[in-house]
């Protein structure tokens, strides 16, 4: 099915598909401006206006790819558009993909919100984004279920976070396609928290005080250092660094402090990749699930093989 999104059709034609594939995997001007952290505060309309993706999708995309800065997020990003048939409307595959945010089994928030007024609520909003799937939800619907949920969200401070992600799923996202950032953001950021909280090595609360402490000390400890022979102006990053970790180093108490947290933060991010990696296995998926039956069913005499897919 297609859903109420339908004035943007996937690429066009195969060659501008291969074209942004092309530069997504080189890493050239396209990439740089919509993948990458750029994206956040820049305009990435051209994606959509010349390649034919939904704007959520767009917007979806750079935050479930760790904005350029996790390996994999290349080989995913070629995955998925290869996937996508041409003529293909994305908008379905942004609503399904978000909607994993409050029904994934392992990570999503349902698991997070206990039976009462709150969860009723969230499955409020949540039956909205089903429906806005197949068809078109009136403007005072998504006001009402936004206001339900504003209204008794502060009633279990324990699923705060997840009712927070809740919030940003209640939106028209032919209207407001930058809620699939704000969803996956927050997702991500839920993810690491929980990463965090279950680490086997968890700082007690005078340790990440001391922690904190002694960082700020260091860094200002390293600023002095190189300000004395060079302005602070010309002081480089990496200099910066080195003389930080030479700090960090002389000090055998503080360093096995800052080694105990890198560890933990090796851990963290470890968690937060198995995440992404498990939801970027269902958009694909989804992708295949509901784009290329509904190319299917709008063309079905026309074999899978002319929309040149690479099979995942």
């Amino acid at each position: 099915m297609s859903g109420p999104g339908n004035t943007f059709r996937a690429f066009g034609e195969e060659a501008r598909r291969q074209a942004l594939i092309a530069d997504i995997r080189n890493k050239g001007p396209i990439y740089t401006a919509w993948l990458t952290r750029a994206s956040i505060e820049g305009d990435i309309s051209a994606i959509s206006a010349e390649h034919g993706l939904h704007p959520a999708l767009a917007r979806l995309l750079p935050a479930l790819g760790a904005f350029g800065e996790a390996e994999d997020a290349r080989s995913f990003y070629e995955a998925l558009l290869n996937a996508i048939p041409v003529g293909a409307e994305t908008g379905e595959l942004a609503r399904q993909t978000l909607l994993l945010a409050w029904t994934d089994p392992v990570y999503g928030r349902a698991r997070m919100v206990a039976p009462g007024p709150v969860r009723d609520a969230c499955e409020g909003v949540v039956a909205l984004v089903k429906q806005s799937v197949e068809q078109a939800v009136d403007k005072k619907a998504w006001r009402s279920a936004r206001a339900t949920l504003a209204a008794v969200r502060h009633d279990d401070p324990a699923a705060e976070k997840a009712t927070d992600l809740v919030m940003s799923l209640g939106w028209d996202l032919d209207q407001a396609p930058g809620a699939a950032h704000d969803v996956i953001s927050a997702w991500a950021a839920a993810v690491n928290l929980e990463a965090d909280a279950s680490d086997e090595d968890c700082f007690t609360a005078e340790e990440s005080a001391t922690f904190e402490t002694e960082m700020n000390k260091v860094n200002e400890e390293a600023m002095d250092s190189l300000a004395q022979g060079q302005s602070v102006e010309s002081i480089g990053v990496e200099d910066f660094m080195a003389e930080v970790e030479k700090l960090w180093r002389a000090d055998p108490v503080r360093h096995a402090l800052k080694q105990r947290s890198v560890a933990r933060r090796e851990r963290s991010n470890a968690k937060v990749a198995a995440w992404r990696g498990s939801i970027q296995r269902r958009m694909l998926d989804l992708a295949q699930a509901t784009l290329v039956a509904e190319t299917t069913a709008i063309n079905p005499a026309e074999p899978v093989g002319l929309h040149d897919r690479q099979q995942l």
